[in-house]
Formats: C-alpha cells, sequence, structure tokens
C-alpha cells in the first residue's frame, strides 16, 4: 500500500524548479505555519499521512510538527526514521529517500498542528526542492477523503544563482487552511511600525 502512496508523492518531485514557482504562487517568510483540516462533513475512520521527500541532491533539512489537536488514533505506518508521536510531536526528514508517517483519525471534526522546518536548504547553491505534503485518505488507503490531492503542500526551494530559496505553500484542497504565524521579534516590529504609522497620521491631522 505504501509503495502506491510513494508513486503519487514521486510525482512531485518531477517537477522543476521553475515549475514549483508557477505552482506554488504563495511565498510565505515566517518560520512557522499553523495548519488546520475540517473534517465536520465526513463520518468514520481514515488516515491522515505526512510525507516529506527531496530530490536526490536537496539540501538535509527537518519537519518539526506540534500542538496537535483533534481526534488522533494509532499509527497505521512509518517510516524507520521518524521520532515522536502524535499528539506530542513528531519529526520527518527528507533524505534517503524521505520520511513518512500515516496515522489514523477519527473523522468528523476539526484536526490542527503546527509546522516549521530547518536546515540551510535557504542559503545553500542547489537545483534540488523537497517537498512535504499532507493527505487525508480513506481508512484502506486506496482514495482520497475531500478533493482528490494533498490538502496542503509545502515547497522548500533552495539558493540558486545566487537568489536566496524560501518556502512556498498552498492549500489546495476546500478542507484545509494554512496560516503563517509570525515570530515574536517579527511580530513586535510589524506591531511597531503600526504604531508610528498612527503617530504620523496623528501628528498630520
Amino acid at each position: 500500500m505504501m509503495k502506491n502512496l510513494k508513486h503519487r508523492m514521486s510525482s512531485y518531485l518531477a517537477l522543476s524548479l521553475a515549475t514549483l514557482a508557477l505552482l506554488f504562487s504563495h511565498a510565505a517568510s515566517a518560520a512557522l505555519y499553523h495548519v488546520s483540516v475540517d473534517t465536520r462533513a465526513f463520518t468514520g475512520q481514515a488516515l491522515l499521512d505526512f510525507t516529506f521527500l527531496a530530490n536526490a541532491g536537496a539540501t538535509p533539512a527537518r519537519a518539526i510538527l506540534d500542538n496537535f489537536s483533534g481526534e488522533f488514533g494509532a499509527v497505521f505506518d512509518a517510516s524507520p526514521r521518524v521520532t515522536g508521536t502524535i499528539p506530542a510531536g513528531v519529526v520527518l526528514g527528507n533524505q534517503d529517500g524521505g520520511d513518512y508517517l500515516t496515522q489514523y483519525v477519527q473523522l468528523g471534526g476539526l484536526f490542527s498542528f503546527d509546522i516549521r522546518f530547518d536546515g540551510a536548504f535557504a542559503t545553500t547553491e542547489s537545483i534540488d526542492a523537497s517537498l512535504f505534503a499532507v493527505t487525508l485518505y480513506n481508512a484502506d488507503l486506496t482514495g482520497y477523503i475531500g478533493d482528490a490531492g494533498s490538502l496542503v503542500e509545502f515547497a522548500l526551494s533552495p539558493q540558486t544563482n545566487g537568489i536566496p530559496g524560501g518556502i512556498s505553500v498552498v492549500a489546495s484542497n476546500e478542507l484545509a487552511q494554512v496560516s503563517a504565524v509570525p515570530e515574536p521579534s517579527s511580530l513586535l516590529l510589524a506591531l511597531g511600525g503600526l504604531g508610528l504609522l498612527a503617530l504620523h497620521r496623528r501628528r498630520q491631522s
């Protein structure tokens, strides 16, 4: 069953960086993301899959997931190098074929988690990207729940020709939403900027 999953995921990795740039139009700069999945329109058991894969020359990176909520069940399947557990937190890597974790879930409610990526992929010269995908399958892994395809995909682009890379994200399935969570320093900077703008407008009035 996991061979079918890996075959589906491998099609994403054949995409060139130029194609990824077209596909993932929302370039996010925040290091932390909050993902929510709404399954209230469905009932029964399903499989929520997390897969982190990369082309052969991609810079090592890790996907760190925590702050889980929702009715998660037992592990269905996982690659040997995945560490941690849901809901405490899990870590997946992108090297040597990448990692995957497939977890039973009980449909009918809301699921959410936070995800962040570490590694020097954005500042390392390369042509090889990585892709992290979240997909909701039926209980026997033969079809999707909701629209066909992944709920959310994160593309990790490397530095190319001196241009720094970054993370692009798309939530192509109506069941899922992704929001960037600003770092405390960025949030303070933004609030400070708003304060200066308000002060400037007050002085002009």
